[in-house]
């Protein structure tokens, strides 16, 4: 066979016309057919390739020689081609190795290259095209499939495509799809229902298989279907059908996911131009976020992935365990199917299978029988966790045990396989490539691990989901888990807690989940995980996490890369994306749809829910929903609601996943109670659900609603009118669930009584409410809702647990008291007598308890006022003790009297009763009588209530006996006495009062005759019987009584117990506990007025918050966001310092950019704590024994009680701007100055930061309010200009931060403080008194003595112009000494004339900060004029040696004579009336640039100068300071040597036109020799700074300025007196105007800095080089060629390791080489940050030891910004801040620990460099998107962008630098390399691809690196090239043509060839990293080796 197929194959190549071709071709499929063997034969004759020519050149195959029918050459076409796609398909399938071949060496793009011709001709591409779907899907019964489409009828589609559906099968070539589906757009063009056809085609396949899916949702399909999709809405030709099929295609790709690229498409699309959302693109992200897909690997067997172990004996000796996440599409057809096995050349060790039932089997060498784990199956279609563990000794009992979703579900004992003796190689097998093998199923990680897991692990594990792709090595495994698995990891520690089962399997968990697995690395024997598998969706093996092995891919295995869009999300913008939606939403449909987007964003990513967080995203979201509240539907509702924990399908599983959201939208009453009526409903409704439906109840009331204080809040919605009144009632429900839920004494009993005692009797609300705060407080209805809650409190404590509990907590004796009130409602009086009988029949000593307090004699003196039928009923239960449902009795009626007590307040209601009736009794009540109105309720009361006096006095024996006493019978008989005589004598009684009358004598006689009673008591009511009867019957004779009957029947013992029985408490005792009672309620009702204005406030101030955070947005918006809202961006100084306070850095103006800081929320919410074990609970109540004892001490009460101290927050306003956990410990209103403005601001010292916010300042109460609202005596700085109306900053630093800082003076009056800090950012503030300065003063000086041994620097770092920084720092807080050292330095040369200048401006008290004390230079030049600048001349300079005023004998005369004229009339006489330096003059210079144009127009009272006087014009601003006689005496200020963007109008703002030419001023006019470029004049002005001929005059300019000439006459150098200092002390003018005449000269008139020195100034030296220190004789830039390579590499990493960075060791001042995924830290070469490019995790590694690991960091750079600060680029897009803290971290001693503090987006694709520098505050990051991003170290900030081009690869940002010295950036990709200076304005730009060494395929730059001096007069920037070359360039614009704008290049200075070392090396090593430090220059290469490059000595 092989011999033949080697002939057929020949004969291929020979055949000549298309028939020949066709028969041999035929041929080869049949060998292929029958001997699989002859497919090796057939690639290595190179088969393929012939195929392929064949193809391409079948059309023109015909022989020419017999003209034949087109139909018959057609058919030879066709016939042949489909042979070789037919000879094609049959040689790869089922041979790996053939398909790999064709794949990655003949490649499907030749395939579709050599159809070309056949597709382009429409007779043979629809078979053509069967032809490639056919070999796509291995099948050549579909070959006609687009023919028998073409010609079919339209309605007949549908049926054609159903013929051909049994034959689709699984896609085998993915290649041979892709070529279909960008020919399908031909082959349908303008055919709508073959477009139709091929769609539905398309859609059926990717059903057929999960793998079918995967492989379409991986040809990147979705990015032209959504296209498709979003075109065809307004497409006429695009049926409804061919729409559906769309969306349907489109929903089924998108279940997988899709590529960022695709998302950000489609979440584009998504706002329309006019920022409303559009409903379809929401639908489909809608649809695709639900999708749950992961990467994953997708086997269909036979397939396995195996991994090669060299030397194995056999199973870990301490057990294993091995995990792994499968989800099944297709169980195992016969038999059972092994999953894992580990096998040794001579046997298996053990195998794991799985059978076609889901049960799972496991056998091992030890044992041949197979065991069946019967308890458990796996189910298809969705995600498992599947947990072996074997313990290898019979001691654990038992040894085997399977997990199964982290629960375990089988356990046996066996015996634990042998290894062998000697090491031979095993294998580990996931999955069966035997051929029998058919299973369909995917894989997303599996873990093999050298000891048995504890029991408990699975179970966290399973809940990090198949997401997690780490190696459990990060401690904080927590923050990977989502807001459901924490909640269910929660739910089960609760539920174990609650079992008291063995504490340990608590604390495991706990501690798993506190401090990690504690899995070591070195345990895991294998792990691999989905996401690792970087690279192309055709992968042939895995690589193993933190390991260089790999599991081979064996079978049919496919990659899938399905990207989540909620992972697109988090890449594109995070948690704001989803937010922007909602926000954006305008319906009720978009907003149930922007939720569902935003919450399923949410539900599966911990990074989202993270993001979410961070951004208070949930507050922002319950705000937009405040606004739309009108507009949730049920859907919306449910949607969010299922977000936090609800199920409306089974309530009953119903729980809060999530706490954070939860009590930001669920608890915000007033939102809701803004929505429709059933969105209220079902809102109140849920909490029904959750804390008594579920079966979480438990748990959701106890761990979850644990600190939401829901019922004090549900109090405070009662207290509103949020919701209207036939809503209150479903709001009562609520909190009865609630009160019900935590009835414990400070969440309910405490809250429900104040509220109760504070709103339950008129009058409760003064008239000193707090109405002006609160418009929302419903006082109308507050008695009645009171009157609800009680009823419910009574109802739920009649209930004896409910009842203990609330007797625990509150004397309730007291407390029916104090609830009762003296003038109590007819409901409040029957609720507390309710209460009381409760109470009497639950502990019977109450009743005792009750009389101590003279409770009964209040009820005796209150009631009667409030009776009615409820009282009454209530009144007759106490007595008659009637609460059967208490003890749980049958209601019997009974006539038992239980409690006595009572019976003296009904006779006592009765007799006032009576009393009322009596009065009434002449009001007719006739039917038609004019009273017919008239209410008899009293009437009615009192005849109900002496019916039933009678029914019980002759039916209770017991309720007779209670007459033995004498006191209770007097009540009756004096009431009986007095209604009788007031009735006796009406004129007229009507019937009603007959009636009573009638049956109270019937009553009387009964009594009368009961010998219980007195005998004087008888004779009484005789008496008045006969009075009564004379009323009722006045015709009838005299009634008369036997006298025995009346006779006292008592024993003198009775007698002498009655008179006890009825000893009465005092009238006073009452009056006084009635008092008492009133006292303590107004104490409570203070207290509760406080509360609630406390929480109006704290609601309110949340509000005002809330709606502040927009910022959130910006991102989204910025000119590089998704939705670019198309500004101008306006810049401002950012006021950040570069080296020696050089401000030149610009920031965004109008951008308030979102803060990406991380490290706010000091608590996660996902965590999983131990539960609080309730030990209050239900059934645990014990009553102590001694409480049911009489304590007579109980009538004395504790009014405190209830009434709690509200404290009124004062610092409320500032509280949210503290650091988490931050406590305030000093606080001053100061006023922040920057140049001109002041912003009355506080500075606050807190334990652990400093902050300075604006805006807000103390009042005289020390409460924090706005500056807007305050008097301006708070915080006016006299002579200040304030700006109330600025930007607001609230800025903070760590007291680490604090570098040092200065005592100044603000307008000569010494209250001002300048603090320095690390950041190289500063603070100037004023204190409105010396007293406070000082205050502050000592307490900064304590912090900077704390943190002061921070950094050591040795002296010899001094010298290196890398730590040019450190220096910088120490000259903010100068010393006399230090003043000697730095003319010492500046002597020797060590430094530059302008920081020389800068440290004399700075210990002159000179600030940036204010303008008017800003920092003097000298104008250098006087050749304005020149078109070239000659700096060799000395006639190019300024005399130096005069003041500005003096420099002409023209205004030398006019000094002199105005000196004289002022001296002969006595006063105090001046040169010049101007001064030299003023805030005048700073902001007339910089005008154009934020803040000082606003600053100019505030000093020009609003508005803009006269154009002329404007700064305009360089060379007339010269003339005018130098010449002109009426001019100016002015300097200049630093931004002339360092800020060329001062000098232009950037802006665009308007100044004006000129009168004197006409021109519009926009641009500085600069000199000719600048050639219209600020950045050439601004480099020359420097130059000139800094030339010899400055050097040599600058110290007689300097004794002018600082020294012994500043005031000297003869030098004609004296100023206004009022310049200097000491001459006006501003506290002592009173005068206001008279103040505010002074200030307005010190700012004209400027301040003349103080004197330095006293003796003229030191001479600089000048022997040597001048540009060199002294002593230094070579310097790279004057002496390049004289570099010399060492001869000794220094370092050597090995030869495999190419060196990657270069990075300085600061302590021992030498070069650290680092490796690929390693930076060590500055000034800490001992510790080190590691990562692996395309892993995840981040490693922190000190002397070798590993201690901390970082899981999803996603790095693929990183750098140090400084020792305590880390920056890193990542794969995710993302650019991360880390913070680096050594010492303790919480209490443990760490030597180094890293806690990320920013996540900042804005890069669309993957960062691939970072490089960052402190000195100026920036990061930069390059990514493959070919933009580098700077960034605000700061702030965590993006700033602004340099773009390489959209090229892709050759355009990708690879390298990037900056310059210390300068903030020059550069930036290289593989076409380019940029110049930029720090704000990204381009000075040169180097075309790579014209250079001779570029090639497409290696960069031609390889490592760049900049040449550091303190000063370079030239700069010099090294690159380094793959063939050893090593450039030094400069750059230049001396090569501009005449009269044209400067043009900057980059000028070669030297190109260096690094040496080839080592036996046979051919070619130069590829350099690979370069560094310089000092004169020195270090490289790094690709061979490991570094080396340096020195100069000669």
């Amino acid at each position: 066979m092989i011999e033949l197929m080697r002939n057929s194959v020949e004969n291929l190549k020979l055949a000549e016309d298309t028939r020949t071709k066709t028969q041999v071709l035929a041929e080869i499929q049949k060998i292929l057919l029958q001997d699989g063997h002859t497919k090796d034969v057939f690639r290595e004759l190179d088969g393929f390739l012939i195929l392929m020519s064949v193809l391409s050149s079948i059309r023109d195959g015909s022989s020419a020689l017999v003209v034949e029918p087109e139909e018959q050459v057609l058919e030879e076409v066709l016939e042949g081609t489909c042979f070789v796609f037919m000879s094609m398909s049959e040689a790869m399938n089922e041979h790996l190795e053939n398909a790999t071949y064709f794949r990655n060496v003949v490649g499907y793009e030749s395939l579709a290259d050599a159809i070309r011709g056949l597709v382009s001709d429409t007779k043979t591409a629809d078979g053509t095209l069967g032809l490639v779907f056919s070999l796509a899907i291995h099948n050549f019964e579909v070959k006609d499939i687009f023919t028998r489409l073409r010609i079919a009828p339209e309605d007949e589609l549908d049926l054609v495509i159903s013929e051909f559906e049994p034959q689709l099968g699984i896609i085998r070539r993915p290649g041979a799809m892709s070529i279909l589906w960008d020919k399908i757009s031909e082959l349908t063009f303008g055919n709508s229902s073959m477009r139709y056809a091929t769609l539905k085609l398309v859609e059926l396949l990717s059903h057929v298989s999960h793998r079918n899916q995967a492989i379409l949702s991986s040809l990147g399909l979705v990015k032209s279907l959504f296209r498709r999709f979003y075109d065809s809405r307004g497409d006429p030709t695009v049926s409804d059908r061919e729409r559906q099929v769309l969306q349907k295609l489109l929903r089924r790709l998108l279940d997988m996911g899709a590529s960022t690229s695709e998302a950000r498409v489609i979440f584009q699309r998504a706002i329309k131009e006019d920022d409303t959302l559009d409903t379809e693109v929401l639908d489909v992200i809608r649809f695709g976020m639900k999708s749950r897909w992961l990467e994953h690997i997708s086997l269909e067997s036979p397939a396995a992935l195996v991994l090669q172990e060299d030397s194995m004996k056999g199973l870990p000796v301490s057990g294993f365990t091995f995990m792994v996440w499968v989800w099944i599409s297709e169980m195992p057809r016969a038999t059972a199917h092994p999953i894992f096995t580990v096998t040794l050349p001579s046997r298996t060790l053990v195998t794991l299978s799985i059978h076609p039932d889901g049960k799972l089997d496991f056998s091992s060498s030890v044992n041949p029988e197979k065991v069946v784990f019967t308890k458990s199956k796996l189910h298809r279609f969705r995600w498992t966790h599947v947990t072996l563990v074997h313990y290898p000794h019979k001691v654990s009992n038992p040894t085997i045990r399977l997990f199964v979703d982290g629960v375990l579900s089988d356990a046996l004992n066996w015996i634990y396989p042998k290894g062998d003796t000697t090491a031979q190689s095993g294998t580990f097998i996931i999955g069966d490539i035997s051929s029998t093998a058919r299973m369909s199923w995917c894989l997303a990680s599996a873990y093999f691990i050298s000891f048995p897991l504890g029991d408990d692990l699975p179970r966290l594990i399973h809940h990090l989901g198949p997401r997690y792709c780490g190696n459990f090595q990060d401690p904080a495994l927590v923050k990977f888990l989502t807001y459901e698995a924490s909640t269910s990891l929660n739910m089960f520690l609760s539920t174990i807690a609650s079992k008291q089962a063995p504490a340990s399997a608590l604390v495991q968990l706990i501690k798993a989940v506190k401090d990690g697995l504690g899995i070591p690395e070195s345990a895991i024997q294998f792990s691999f995980s989905t996401p690792r598998s970087q690279g192309s969706t055709v992968n042939t093996s895995i690589p193993i996490n933190g390991s260089t092995r790999e599991f081979k891919f064996e079978g049919d295995i496919f990659a899938v890369k399905a990207m989540c869009l909620d992972m697109a999300l988090w890449k594109i913008g995070g948690a704001a994306l989803a937010l922007r939606l909602v926000q954006l939403a305008n319906t009720p449909h978009e907003i149930s749809r922007a939720l569902g987007v935003l919450t399923d964003g949410l539900k599966n990513s911990w990074q989202n829910s993270e993001d979410m967080e961070r951004l208070r995203g949930y507050e922002i979201l319950a705000d937009i929903l405040r606004g739309k509240s009108q507009m949730i539907n049920i859907t919306g509702f449910e949607t969010l609601f299922e977000f936090l924990g609800l199920n409306f399908r089974f309530p009953e599983q119903s729980t809060v996943v999530n706490t954070v959201a939860y009590k930001a939208i669920a608890l915000d009453f007033e939102l809701w109670s803004r929505t429709r009526k059933e969105i209220q409903h079902v809102h109140l409704e849920h909490f029904t659900t959750v804390l008594q439906t579920s079966r979480y109840k438990k748990f959701n009331s106890r761990q979850r609603f644990a600190k939401m204080g829901l019922v004090r809040k549900l109090l405070f919605v009662l207290q509103t009118d949020w919701y209207n009144h036939d809503t209150v009632s479903q709001v009562m429900d609520a909190l009865k669930v609630a009160m019900q839920a935590h009835f414990s004494q400070d969440d309910t009993i405490k809250p429900v009584v104040s509220y109760l005692a504070a709103n339950l009797h008129e009058g409760s609300r003064g008239g000193d409410s707090p109405h002006s705060i609160i418009s929302r407080i419903d006082y109308a209805s507050s008695q009645e809702k009171a009157e609800q809650v009680l009823e419910m409190l009574v109802s739920t404590v009649s209930t004896q647990s409910y009842h203990t509990k609330f007797a625990a907590a509150l004397p309730l004796t007291r407390i029916c008291l104090l609830l009762l009130g003296d003038r109590p409602s007819s409901v409040v009086a029957t609720q507390i007598l309710t209460l009381i009988g409760i109470s009497i029949t639950i502990s019977p000593s109450f009743s005792r308890k009750f009389e101590l307090i003279s409770g009964w004699s209040v009820l005796k003196t209150v009631l009667p006022y409030c009776w009615d039928p409820s009282v009454n009923e209530a009144a007759f239960d106490i007595m008659l003790g009637r609460f059967p449902h208490i003890k749980n009795l049958t209601p019997q009626e009974s006539n038992t009297v239980v409690c006595a007590h009572i019976v003296p307040a009904i006779l006592s209601a009765m007799q006032t009763g009576l009393s009322s009736v009596a009065s009434n009794c002449e009001i007719s009540d006739a039917q038609d009588a004019p009273s017919a109105q008239f209410s008899w309720a009293t009437e009615s009361n009192m005849e109900v209530l002496v019916e039933e006096l009678m029914d019980l006095h002759a039916s209770s024996p017991t309720f007779r006996q209670v007459f033995k006493s004498q006191q209770t019978t007097q009540l009756f008989v004096s009431a009986y006495k007095t209604f009788v005589s007031k009735v006796s004598a009406a004129s007229e009684v009507n019937q009603w009062t007959r009636r009573i009358l009638e049956k109270l004598t019937h009553f009387g006689l009964a009594l009368a005759l009961d010998n219980h009673i007195a005998g004087a008591q008888k004779r009484e009511i005789l008496d008045t019987l006969q009075t009564a009867d004379g009323v009722l019957n006045p015709s009838s004779e005299k009634l008369v009584i036997d006298p025995s009957l009346v006779v006292d029947g008592r024993t003198v013992r009775q007698r002498i117990a009655s008179a006890r029985f009825s000893m009465q408490v005092g009238e006073r005792t009452i009056i006084k506990t009635i008092a008492r009672m009133s006292e303590w309620r107004k104490t409570i009702q203070v207290s509760e007025k406080k509360r609630l204005r406390k929480n109006v406030l704290d609601l309110r101030e949340n509000r005002r918050q809330i709606s502040r955070l927009y910022e959130w947005t910006h991102l989204l918006t910025s000119e590089r966001g998704l939705w670019p809202q198309h500004k101008t961006r306006l810049w401002r100084l950012d006021e950040t310092e570069g080296p020696y306070r050089i401000r030149k850095k610009l920031e965004p103006q109008n951008d308030t950019a979102p803060s990406s800081r991380v490290d706010t929320n000091d608590q996660n919410i996902r965590d999983v704590q131990a539960p609080d074990i309730d030990t209050t609970s239900l059934h645990q109540v014990e009553v102590p024994p001694w409480a049911e004892s009489y304590e007579i001490s109980a009538t004395e009460m504790e009014d405190r009680q209830l009434a709690e101290e509200i404290s009124d927050d004062k610092h409320r306003r500032v509280r949210h701007e503290l650091e988490p956990g931050d406590v305030i410990e000093a606080v001053g209103t100061v006023a922040r100055i920057a140049g001109v403005d002041s912003s009355p601001g506080l500075l606050i010292i807190g334990r652990t930061h400093l902050y300075m916010l604006d805006g807000v300042v103390e009042n005289d109460d020390g409460e924090v309010i706005d500056a807007h609202d305050a008097p301006k005596r708070l915080f006016f700085v006299p002579g200040s200009i304030v700006e109330l109306d600025g930007p607001q900053r609230a800025q903070r630093w760590s007291h680490a931060q604090i570098s040092t800082y200065s005592n100044k003076t603000f307008l000569f009056r010494d209250v001002g403080l300048e603090i320095y800090f690390k950041d190289s950012r500063s603070l100037l503030i004023v204190f409105l008194e010396k007293k406070k300065r000082l205050e502050i003063d000592q307490r900064l000086a304590g912090i900077i003595n704390r943190y002061s041994s921070d950094i050591i620097l040795t002296p010899g770092l001094r010298r290196t112009p890398m730590l040019g920084r450190m220096n910088s720092k120490l000259m903010l807080g100068f010393k006399e000494d230090e003043l000697s050292t730095a003319q010492r330095k500046w002597q020797a040369r060590e430094i530059s004339n302008f920081t020389y200048l800068s440290i004399l401006n700075q210990i002159s008290g000179r600030t940036p900060s204010d303008a008017t004390q800003y920092p003097v230079f000298p104008w250098v030049l006087k050749d304005y004029t020149s078109q070239t600048l000659d700096l060799t001349s000395p006639d190019s300079y300024r005399d130096l040696n005069k003041p500005m005023g003096a420099l002409t004998p023209a205004r030398r005369d006019a000094a002199e004579t105005r000196y004289v004229n002022l001296k002969s009339v006595d006063e105090e006489p001046f040169h010049y009336g101007t001064h030299f330096s003023s805030s005048m003059i700073v902001c007339h210079f910089l005008i154009r640039m934020a803040p000082f144009t606003n600053m100019f127009k505030t000093l020009q009272g609003g508005d803009w100068d006269l154009p002329d006087r404007l700064f305009s014009d360089l060379p007339r601003a010269y003339e005018s300071a130098a010449q002109d006689v009426r001019g100016d005496v002015r300097e200049l200020i630093p931004e002339f040597f360092t800020c060329p963007e001062f000098l232009e109008n950037s802006a665009n703002l308007d100044f004006g036109v000129q009168q004197n030419n006409g021109e519009r001023i926009h641009d500085v006019k600069l000199p000719p020799w600048a050639r219209q470029d600020p950045m050439l004049f601004i480099v020359l002005n420097r130059r000139a700074l800094e030339s010899s001929h400055v050097s040599e005059n600058l110290p007689a300019w300097i004794d002018l300025i600082w020294g012994c000439k500043q005031r000297d006459p003869e030098s004609l150098n004296v100023f206004h007196p009022l310049s200097y200092e000491g001459s006006i002390d501003l506290d002592s003018i009173s005068n206001e105007l008279e103040r505010e005449a002074t200030v307005g000269i010190i700012h004209n008139f400027g301040q003349t800095p103080r004197k330095l020195f006293t003796t003229p100034h030191p001479q600089r030296f000048n022997h040597g080089l001048a540009t060199l220190p002294l002593g230094t004789l070579h310097g790279i830039e004057e002496d390049p060629h004289l570099l010399i390579q060492g001869s000794r590499c220094f370092k050597d990493l090995g030869s495999a390791v190419p060196v990657r960075e270069l990075v300085l060791d600061g302590i021992g001042e030498k070069i650290i080489p680092c490796p690929a995924g390693i930076v060590c830290a500055p000034l800490h070469p001992h510790e080190q940050i590691e990562w692996k490019t395309g892993g995840t995790e981040l490693r922190v590694v000190v002397d070798h030891k590993l201690v901390q690991v970082i899981e999803n960091a996603f790095c693929n750079c990183a750098t140090f910004a400084d020792s305590c600060s880390l920056v890193t680029g990542s794969s995710d897009y993302t650019v991360r801040l880390w913070k680096i803290t050594r010492g303790n971290v919480g209490n443990l001693a760490t030597p180094m620990h890293v806690t990320l503090s920013h996540i900042m987006r804005i890069h669309t694709d993957e960062v691939t460099c970072v490089t960052a520098s402190r000195t100026w505050s920036v990061a930069i990051s390059g990514s493959k998107d070919g933009s580098a991003a700077l960034w605000d170290l700061n702030k965590g900030v993006y700033i602004r962008s340099i773009w390489h081009g959209d090229q892709g690869e050759m355009t990708a940002v690879n390298l990037v630098a900056i310059n210390e010295s300068t903030g020059y950036i550069a930036t290289c990709s593989r076409l380019k390399l940029c110049l930029h200076t720090i704000n990204a304005r381009p000075m040169a730009t180097l075309d790579l691809s014209s250079t001779p060494s570029f090639s497409p395929l290696v960069p031609t730059i390889t490592a760049i690196a900049f040449h550091e001096r303190e000063y370079s007069h030239l700069g010099v920037l090294a690159t380094g090239g793959p063939d050893g070359s090593i450039t030094l360039r400069t750059w230049t614009a001396d090569g501009t043509p005449e009269n044209e704008k400067a043009q900057w290049e980059f000028v070669t200075i030297r190109t260096m060839k690094a040496r080839m070392a080592g036996r046979g090396v051919t070619r130069p090593p590829s350099v690979t990293a370069l560094k310089f430090l000092g004169e020195t220059l270090y490289h790094g290469e690709e061979t490991g080796k570094s080396y340096t490059w020195n100069l000669p000595d």
